[in-house]
């Protein structure tokens, strides 16, 4: 049997599944401890809701369908929430003072509003597979790769400054200042890329 792919067909299992109308199913998921009315299981059933239905709206026509939330989270379109977060607030958060209480819950709305916008993100822009299950590249992409602007011209990719071809000789001779004629060089090109910058 194929899940059912929306809201719609799951209200129309669970009037097959009753054997009875939609009247009633709210009155049976309202005897069970389930939120939702019967107008609002009709209006899904009819094509008609404009409104996003509640988490415990979609939760009342799974368990009225016989499916997992999952199933019928997945059918609705939206992402399946995970257990309620009060559940696992630590022990002692009820004895916080108010103003800690602020900070926390101001931080929980930023949380929550990032992630409706990375979730519209995904709905709005889906990222297609290919056979193997992953993204393919986009050949238009180009990566460039970030260029510190103070690092030394010479490093390498780990940041390492190579030494001098006659490092042994620099090294026995304490007359020179080590690493002077380096600074030099350094700055001379730093110059020079800001007199092409200039230009431009």
């Amino acid at each position: 049997m194929n899940e059912p792919q929306s809201l719609r067909e799951l209200v129309d299992l669970a009037v097959a599944k009753h054997q009875t109308s939609v009247r009633q199913l709210g009155s049976i998921a309202k005897a069970h401890g389930h939120k939702v009315v019967y107008t609002t299981l009709g209006q899904i059933r009819s094509g008609t809701y404009k409104s996003t239905p509640t988490d415990e709206t979609i939760r009342a026509i799974a368990w009225l369908a016989g499916v997992k939330d999952e199933v019928a989270f997945m059918a609705a379109g939206q992402p399946v929430p995970g257990p309620p977060f009060a559940e696992e607030l630590p022990p002692g958060v009820d004895n916080l003072p108010a103003k800690a209480r602020k900070a926390a819950i101001d931080m929980l709305r930023v949380l929550v509003d990032m992630n409706k916008e990375v979730v519209g993100n995904v709905e709005q822009h889906p990222t297609h597979m290919n056979q193997a299950g992953e993204s393919p590249a986009n050949p238009k992409a180009v990566k460039v790769p970030y260029v510190d602007p103070h690092a030394h011209p010479d490093a390498d990719s780990a940041g390492n400054i190579p030494l001098p071809a006659n490092y042994f000789e620099l090294a026995a001779d304490g007359s020179r200042n080590l690493g002077a004629e380096d600074d030099e060089r350094w700055q001379k090109r730093g110059e020079e890329s800001q007199d092409i910058e200039g230009d431009q």
